[in-house]
């Protein structure tokens, strides 16, 4: 019953967190959209995860998916990290460590 209890407070923050990062991304594109010249550096890079399940798997894949500029490509054979597609790659490291807190956080909200 405690795991019911922690999910019901934890599981608002983590939408918070999401709401916030999505209304982010959708003023960055908007503002690609809105202004002549290009700031994108578009790519595919290899993100290693750390979920336990393929439940958790999907969750992290689909919130990747539903920011916009971001797109979940395929989980490696291993399931130990996602391809996923950006339009703005400032750097592999820094888009890493986006969805790394992107994960640690569902999986708190989750666990």
């Amino acid at each position: 019953m405690r795991a019911w209890l922690r999910r019901l407070v934890r599981v608002p923050v983590f939408g918070a967190y999401f709401l916030t990062i999505f209304v982010q991304a959708n003023l960055r594109v908007a503002w690609e959209v809105l202004t002549p010249g290009t700031a994108m550096r578009a790519g595919i890079v290899r993100v290693p995860i750390h979920t336990a399940s393929d439940w958790e798997t999907m969750l992290l894949a689909n919130a990747i998916s539903l920011t916009p500029g971001t797109l979940s490509l395929e989980v490696s054979l291993d399931g130990r990290a996602l391809y996923v597609h950006a339009l703005f790659i400032d750097s592999r490291e820094a888009l890493e460590a986006d969805i790394a807190d992107l994960e640690r956080r569902l999986l708190w909200a989750l666990r």
